[in-house]
């Protein structure tokens, strides 16, 4: 996969008071063929701790379940997880350290966490390994769309439910504007619960409205 096929992905993202959401479509494609259309790109990769991921799927499977082994790892020889910011300095090492051996993995990242101290966090993670937290952030085409209602309605202290409909609001503009189909957008939220995973949004999902 070339960095250009990155923005036919989609990842959305919102950091809120008391929790992330995160969203992506769930296309798998091979060339002009889609082979997929309920893949889930939100990974878990430890309790409160989820990895949006665009890229080549063989690209997604291994480079997660590298992080997510490792984090594992780390809890079971030291008797506590990484809080998110660490596990997000893990991610973009090992991704900078390939991206210099020749090799690099072609991913565009959400990673979004929960720590009882610093709350909820969102990190936008591209596949040069540069890094940034951000209270909203989306990647590929559907990202450039979305990009302008996430600033307009984006507010901290949105609720699950507000920012819910915030996401759909994107996927909806989404499915009228852009030439490729992106049919299904898979949704988590990571709150001190947890991780949640909510409906997923479809074109179903605007019926009648």
């Amino acid at each position: 996969m070339t960095a250009s096929n990155l923005l036919l992905q989609c990842l959305l993202g919102m950091q809120c008071k008391d929790f992330v959401i995160l969203a992506a479509d769930q296309n798998c494609t091979q060339s002009i063929l889609v082979m997929k259309d309920d893949e889930d790109k939100l990974i878990k990769i430890s309790d409160k701790l989820v990895m949006g991921v665009n890229g080549d799927m063989g690209d997604v499977a291994q480079f997660s379940q590298f992080v997510s082994k490792n984090l594992k790892l780390y809890t079971m020889r030291n008797g506590y997880q990484l809080d998110t910011t660490a596990a997000v300095h893990f991610t973009r090492v090992n991704m900078a350290e390939v991206l210099r051996a020749g090799n690099p993995y072609i991913l565009n990242l959400l990673i979004a966490g929960y720590d009882d101290k610093e709350g909820g966090q969102l990190y936008s993670m591209d596949f040069l390994a540069s890094c940034v937290k951000l209270p909203f952030a989306a990647h590929g085409f559907g990202g450039l769309i979305s990009i302008s209602i996430l600033n307009q309605y984006y507010k901290p202290n949105l609720t699950e439910a507000e920012a819910y409909e915030v996401i759909k609001l994107c996927v909806r503009e989404i499915h009228r504007r852009l030439f490729m189909n992106l049919p299904n957008f898979g949704v988590k939220t990571i709150s001190k619960d947890g991780v949640k995973t909510l409906p997923t949004i479809s074109p179903a999902s605007f019926v009648g409205k």
